[in-house]
């Protein structure tokens, strides 16, 4: 008897369809009323996103014609991006009012890249026109309407955000819920947003309307979490649970120390990390004389010896795979020290942006905390909370 997985797989063959993990979603666009000044904005929502070959393109007013779409280049960097990373995609190299090319951030071990459509090694194909307006088609966000779409390297769908009253026949005919239309016409200056944004459900609703959309010129949140009036915070906190490493069962495991009680030798459980050779996911240690301890905040880059709460930061291991540390310090007979670690991904923002959903990300899980108490005479009694 054939199973029911067997007989799924079956079916999709035989009727052409094929199922395509969803990594990335659309989150926000700006129209203005000269291309140039122009964005897209992506936002990562899977480990191990590879964009290369991935094709960005936009539709007509109408929405039921598709103009040129650019590529993603085979580059490394749109390889192995983690959730959570923010790209923002400005539509021309140039801007209406700088005659010299933008300034690109193509370092993303902040989880943070800003690059143009124009790029050259990053980006080919589409239609830009010529300089010094490139005024073509391509990426030309239009007023009355809009879609702004993202296919995989074998042209399947994966994210559509739009705009337009009444939705055209390109929008309608995109399959699945992997999409939506702000049902309403824009004006130079206004932007599209997903709003409230606070799962990847608000995203999927494959509907056109206002209740998961939102425009305007009053919260233009490039590189930032959309901000709506009926939740501010909604879409910081899902960007914020994106960009966390995932840390499966952490723990610290018991502590032991040489003869003399003056140094404590850690070790600890691994978090998962999709490209551990480049050093952005690590571990934060803390260390306390009484059993409490604050979760660090995101986005702040804390130094050797500085304090969270009453703790204090023993250190910040850059490696994902050093699971093991020794903690010099000379602890008095009769005390105790208690420990707790936590997993970290990115580094410092580049840009110096604060923001909780830019930047250095903390998994506020943390491991168990673990003991050490030094008896009087010195002994190795252990303890674990």
């Amino acid at each position: 008897m054939f199973n029911l997985k067997f007989i799924l797989l079956i079916m999709f063959i035989l009727t052409g369809v094929i199922l395509k993990a969803q990594n990335v979603v659309i989150s926000e666009y700006f129209n203005e009323a000269d291309t140039r000044d122009e964005w897209t904005e992506l936002l990562v929502i899977a480990d191990y996103t590879d964009l290369r070959g991935y094709k960005l393109r936009d539709n007509n007013t109408n929405q039921d014609n598709w103009q040129t779409e650019i590529t993603f280049a085979n580059v490394s960097l749109w390889n192995n991006l983690r959730a959570g990373t923010i790209i923002i995609i400005w539509h021309r190299k140039r801007s209406s009012t700088v005659s010299s090319d933008r300034i690109v951030d193509t370092i993303n071990s902040d989880g943070y890249i800003e690059v143009h459509a124009q790029l050259n090694g990053y980006f080919s194909g589409g239609n830009f026109g010529t300089s010094p307006s490139w005024a073509g088609s391509s990426l030309a966000i239009g007023g009355n309407g809009e879609i702004i779409q993202l296919l995989d390297a074998n042209n399947n769908h994966i994210y559509a955000l739009g705009h337009k009253s009444s939705v055209g026949s390109d929008f309608t005919s995109i399959s699945g819920t992997n999409k939506l239309n702000h049902a309403a016409g824009i004006t130079g200056g206004d932007n599209v947003y997903v709003c409230p944004g606070a799962s990847l459900s608000d995203f999927n609703q494959g509907v056109s309307g206002t209740t998961y959309t939102s425009k305007g010129n009053s919260n233009i949140t490039q590189g930032l979490p959309n901000s709506c009036l009926a939740s501010t915070t909604a879409n910081q906190n899902y960007w914020r649970s994106l960009r966390q490493p995932t840390y499966t069962n952490p723990t610290l495991n018991t502590i032991t120390s040489n003869s003399n009680g003056t140094q404590f030798y850690l070790s600890w459980s691994s978090s998962t990390d999709p490209n551990p050779i480049d050093s952005t996911t690590g571990y934060l240690i803390l260390r306390n004389t009484t059993n409490s301890f604050t979760d660090p905040t995101d986005n702040v880059i804390y130094n050797n010896g500085n304090t969270i709460g009453t703790a204090t930061v023993v250190t910040h291991i850059n490696f994902s795979s050093t699971l093991a540390f020794t903690d010099n310090y000379n602890l008095n007979c009769g005390d105790t020290l208690y420990y707790k670690i936590y997993a970290f991904r990115y580094k410092a923002d580049n840009n110096n942006v604060s923001n909780l959903a830019r930047g250095r990300a903390y998994n506020e899980t943390g491991t168990n905390v673990q003991s050490f108490f030094k008896s009087q005479p010195l002994s190795q009694n252990i303890s674990a909370n």
